[in-house]
C-alpha cells in the first residue's frame, strides 16, 4: 500500500481534460455459412453455389471483412430450384442492410443518441470515434439517422395499440417536443412521453413555423392522446404552435436546454472542455 503525507499530489490545480484514448478496433475476416444444410421447401440437401466478394461491415466492436456462402437446391421438382432461389445465413438480413457499411447496432445507437440523448450529428460523429473507435462522416451520420428514424416509425406502427394502453394507464401525460438535429434547412422533431420514455413520433420538417409544427404534433396527439403537460426547447416555431393551438396546456422550458444555453453563455470555454472530457 502506498503512503502519502499530502493530497496535493493527487489534486489538479486547474481543469485540463485528458485526451481520450480512442479504442482499438478488432479486425476480422469472416466467411458466413448457412446453419442448415437442407432445402426448407423440399428437404433435399443444398449444394454450394458461390462465395460472395468480401464486403466491409462495421459493428460497434469489430471491423469485419465479410464473405457469404450462397447455396441452392438442385432438386428439379422443387420450387426453390425453379425460381433459382439462393440460400444464405438469415442473420445477414437481421444485422446489416443492403449496400450499407455500418451494422444494425451502430444504426440503432445513432438513432438513440439523436432521439433520446439530443446529440447533434457532429456530437454523434465524435462519440462514435472516441467511445468505439468508429470513423464516420457527418453526412453519413445524417444518412443513418434517417434509416433509424424509418425503423422507429415502423416499430411505432406495429406497437401503436400497446403504446396507447400503456399511456392510458399513466396518471398524466407529459410530452417532450424537441427539434433535435438539423441538416441545412431540415430539422428532426421528436415527441416523447417523459414518464415512460416512449418515442411517440418523429419527423424531418422542411419548415419550422407554428403551422407546420402543429400539423406534426396534432397527428401524434390524435394517435396517442393530448398531453396534460408539455416540455420543450425554445424553438420559436414550437412556442408559436403551443401559444396558437394549445394555450390551455401548461408548457415548461426544458431544464437541460436551459442549462446548456446558460453554460454556453457564461462559461463557453469551460463548457467546451467539459463536453470533450
Amino acid at each position: 500500500m502506498e503512503k502519502a503525507i499530502n493530497l496535493i499530489d493527487f489534486i489538479k490545480d486547474e481543469f485540463v481534460p485528458e485526451p481520450k484514448q480512442i479504442p482499438e478496433r478488432i479486425k476480422k475476416e469472416i466467411t458466413l455459412d448457412l446453419e442448415y444444410t437442407f432445402c426448407p421447401f423440399c428437404g433435399h440437401p443444398l449444394e454450394y453455389h458461390y462465395l460472395s466478394n468480401a464486403r466491409p461491415l462495421i459493428t460497434l466492436k469489430y471491423d469485419l471483412s465479410l464473405r457469404v456462402i450462397h447455396k441452392r437446391c438442385v432438386n428439379e421438382e422443387c420450387i426453390a430450384f425453379a425460381s433459382k432461389r439462393n440460400f444464405y445465413n438469415p442473420s445477414l438480413d437481421l444485422y446489416m442492410l443492403p449496400k450499407k457499411t455500418y451494422a444494425m447496432d451502430v444504426i440503432l445507437l445513432i438513432g438513440h443518441l439523436i432521439q433520446q440523448e439530443h446529440y447533434t450529428e457532429e456530437e454523434v460523429r465524435k462519440y462514435l470515434l472516441e467511445e468505439h473507435g468508429i470513423t464516420i462522416s457527418q453526412p453519413s451520420v445524417n444518412n443513418y439517422k434517417r434509416i433509424a428514424l424509418a425503423l422507429g416509425e415502423a416499430l411505432l406502427m406495429g406497437n401503436e395499440e400497446k403504446i396507447k394502453k400503456g399511456l392510458d394507464g399513466l396518471p398524466v401525460r407529459v410530452y417532450s417536443i424537441d427539434g433535435l438535429s438539423s441538416n441545412r434547412s431540415r430539422t428532426l422533431f421528436v415527441i416523447r412521453d417523459l414518464i415512460s420514455g416512449t418515442v411517440l413520433g418523429s419527423a424531418l420538417l422542411d419548415k419550422h413555423d407554428a403551422d407546420t409544427i402543429h400539423d406534426f404534433t396534432e397527428a401524434v396527439f390524435q394517435k396517442f392522446g393530448v398531453p396534460d403537460y408539455m416540455v420543450g426547447d425554445g424553438e420559436r416555431g414550437l412556442i408559436g404552435a403551443i401559444r396558437k393551438y394549445y394555450p390551455d396546456i401548461p408548457y415548461q422550458y426544458c431544464q437541460r436546454h436551459f442549462l446548456d444555453n446558460l453554460g454556453k453563455a457564461l462559461m463557453e470555454d469551460l463548457y467546451k472542455a467539459l463536453k470533450k472530457s
